[in-house]
């Protein structure tokens, strides 16, 4: 299987965004936040650049349904504590709430990111699940007659 168009362009914004963080993390928090940032924050954007690099590898290398949705679900837990950090850590706030969003739309994507099969058939991220019958529906087929159930009118 190989990722369908939007998997592949969550990849490659993957990649971009680790590739800004590992090699110049100083300006890419720089652009948000419009402050030079300190030894920790330049570390913990190389950080998070590598696990973007590799999450973006992983999903190369094994492009499954499970395997995007295990890194959204990675992408979602991070962007859940980057807005909880924005609440209790005001100097931060802007450049973590910068970092929720980003991770809530790799989220986003990656819950949604169909793949295809080797057919180029396109599979859907999450399998739907069986369709819950109405509890009216088949209720016009027990009323019907004999010659209604066999399809002479």
């Amino acid at each position: 299987m190989a990722p369908a168009p939007a998997g592949r362009a969550l990849q490659l914004a993957r990649v971009s965004y680790g590739t800004a963080l590992v090699l110049a993390p100083s300006v890419a928090i720089f652009l948000v936040t419009g402050q030079l940032p300190g030894r920790r924050a330049r570390r913990v954007a190389r950080l998070l650049g590598a696990r973007h690099l590799a999450q973006a590898a992983l999903t190369a290398a094994v492009p499954l349904p499970a395997v995007f949705t295990a890194g959204a679900q990675a992408d979602a837990v991070h962007a859940a504590s980057m807005a909880l950090l924005a609440t209790v850590d005001r100097p931060g706030r802007k450049i973590a709430l910068t970092d929720a969003l980003a991770e809530a739309v790799f989220a986003a994507v990656g819950f949604s990111a169909p793949v295809e099969a080797p057919e180029g058939d396109l599979v859907q991220q999450q399998p739907e699940r069986g369709r819950r019958r109405d509890r009216h529906q088949g209720a016009d087929d027990a009323h019907e007659g004999p010659a209604d159930q066999h399809g002479d009118d």
